[in-house]
């Protein structure tokens, strides 16, 4: 699948740190998408990242022509910001960037499957190595592989979570607006909801020239007030 991508020139506009300190958050929440929002000199920038379970209904590698399918319609929908965010008309903002893509996916599972069969064969060779010892040795021996089985099983354990965590997705989208006149932004509408219905809930930081603050917006009321 070819991703649909465009650059994001307007990297002169400085994200908050607290937004930065956002983005490494434990974060990845089904439902819950995370929002930063800057205003500054005329700029609006608006950074959007919600969970692939959200957007397109999974969260593995899409290799069939099925989810590649829906994949790629989701980023056409965030490649209208109008379908995204509404912001106010007295506030003459025009889009000048724009990024939205897909990262992540199940790239390690595979791995861990193959890593827990090796696993497999080894104990499968120390079972047959027993035959030679004595009954002593035999039961000496059977609690080692007890103890051996009790630690890999651990270990597998350990790779099945990895794995699992492999397999998170994200959409991640950029926009950054002019606005000839940022004290008109005083709110910012998120028709987001209406294209994407297991979203529930954005978790938003914003800063402006009169501050910064949090807000929690949700599908039964998605508006932000910046005021």
């Amino acid at each position: 699948m070819k991703p649909i991508q465009l650059t994001l020139a307007a990297s002169t506009l400085a994200v908050p740190a607290f937004a930065q300190d956002t983005r490494e958050m434990d974060a990845h929440v089904h439902g819950v998408s995370t929002a930063q929002i800057a205003i500054e000199d005329g700029t609006l920038e608006i950074d959007i990242v919600s969970p692939g379970m959200d957007i397109v209904g999974f969260e593995y590698e899409a290799t069939s022509a099925e989810d590649q399918d829906a994949v790629e319609a989701a980023i056409r929908t965030m490649l209208s910001p109008e379908n995204i965010v509404t912001l106010p008309e007295a506030a003459g903002c025009r889009l000048t960037d724009i990024l939205a893509h897909l990262h992540g996916g199940d790239h390690d599972h595979e791995d861990a499957d193959a890593h827990m069969d090796e696993d497999h064969d080894h104990e499968e060779h120390a079972e047959g190595d027993d035959h030679d010892h004595d009954h002593e040795d035999a039961h000496a021996e059977d609690d080692h592989d007890h103890d051996h089985d009790d630690a890999q099983a651990e270990d597998d354990h350990d790779h099945d979570d990895h794995a699992e965590e492999a397999q998170h997705s994200e959409f991640h989208i950029t926009y950054a607006f002019a606005c000839e006149d940022e004290t008109a932004l005083t709110t910012i509408f998120f028709p987001f909801f209406d294209q994407f219905e297991n979203a529930q809930e954005i978790e938003a930081e914003y800063v402006t020239e009169a501050g910064a603050g949090q807000a929690e917006i949700g599908r039964d009321a998605p508006e932000l007030a910046l005021e």
